[in-house]
């Protein structure tokens, strides 16, 4: 037999609350941020790798990579011209929300 309980608050709000100071704060620094989410395998880190290189010289530009175990992506990123490539080992989670 399945139980059904209902959520009456929602389940994200720490998530959101964090979300929402590291916007303020990256607002405030006056910095343009491009959050990029999709399926492993879709491509986000050979659009960033093809992207870089294209931004040397006219902005600085740094990268956090999130990862379950690995900092495959983030050495990618710094290849390919970031200046500073930052790697969040998640442990399980293979997205980062409130970045």
């Amino acid at each position: 037999m399945t139980q059904r309980i209902q959520v009456v608050e929602n389940i994200l709000n720490a998530n959101d609350r964090l979300a929402e100071e590291n916007f303020a704060r990256i607002e405030a620094a006056g910095v343009f941020s491009i959050n990029i989410i999709a399926s492993p395998g879709a491509g986000k880190t050979s659009l960033i790798e093809k992207t870089l290189p294209l931004l040397k010289g006219k902005l600085r530009v740094a990268a956090i990579d999130g990862d379950i175990a690995t900092s495959i992506d983030s050495d990618r990123a710094a290849a390919a011209g970031a200046g500073a490539s930052i790697q969040i080992n998640t442990g399980g989670d293979c997205h980062l929300d409130a970045v």
